[in-house]
């Protein structure tokens, strides 16, 4: 036997996957500062390779456009405010679930990184309504549907009655990030301070109790 027929089996493929995970996460970093920062518009693809530490180029081989890093960021961190798909055979009340759904126990780190995704996703959808198409059209945003999938799966197990699981899970999400989001806008127009953390605990009681009352609505026996 040869010396070359002794020498081990090198195996190839795996660090290159590996380099381009770590250079898709730091690209998606970067990009997440510099939007939360800089805004959709003032953010260029020069700016996000110097915050990921990458080369120009090597963004456009991994994203196709500044809207698609958009995209790709939001459905990154949408974790934030989201929770579905929920987990098969789980056995919480309807009302614990909701709050797992919404992410209403999450810490105050979470919290605050949760003001500024959505705070950003509103921000640039009304100066770039384009930009809030693509949005849905890449499903970097698809969480109404998703509430509306879970509000139908529990309907048919008879948990709650539904008869239009769109405007249910409209009005429930109204419920949730129409208080999440205006009222620290509202602060920083009249230059008040931003609600610190027994504000926010405070607010999310708040959130709780309307959540309840709409399930008397849809789970008499809740």
């Amino acid at each position: 036997m040869s010396k070359a027929e002794n020498l081990p089996t090198v195996r190839r493929g795996r660090p290159k996957v590996v380099e381009y995970e770590d250079r898709r996460k730091a690209i998606v970093q970067g990009a997440y500062s510099a939007f939360l920062e800089l805004g959709f518009a003032q953010t260029t693809t020069a700016e996000v390779a110097r915050r990921a530490s990458v080369s120009k180029r090597a963004i456009y081989e991994v994203f196709a456009n500044k809207k698609d890093l958009f995209a790709t960021v939001i459905k990154e961190y949408r974790y934030l405010f989201m929770d579905l798909p929920r987990p098969e055979g789980e056995t919480l009340s309807l009302e614990e679930t909701l709050f797992r759904i919404f992410r209403l126990d999450i810490s105050e780190n979470e919290a605050l990184a949760r003001e500024a995704i959505l705070k950003l996703m509103t921000r640039e959808s009304v100066f770039f309504p384009e930009l809030s198409d693509y949005l849905y059209e890449s499903k970097a945003i698809h969480s109404r549907e998703m509430l509306m999938e879970w509000l139908e799966s529990e309907h048919e197990k008879g948990k709650l009655t539904v008869e239009d699981s769109g405007i249910c899970a409209g009005m429930l999400m109204d419920i949730v990030f129409g208080a999440l989001i205006p009222r620290k806008w509202v602060s920083e127009i009249e230059g008040k301070p931003q609600l610190d953390a027994e504000g926010r605990r405070h607010q999310l009681e708040v959130i709780k109790k309307r959540i309840r009352m709409v399930l008397r609505g849809i789970n008499p026996t809740a």
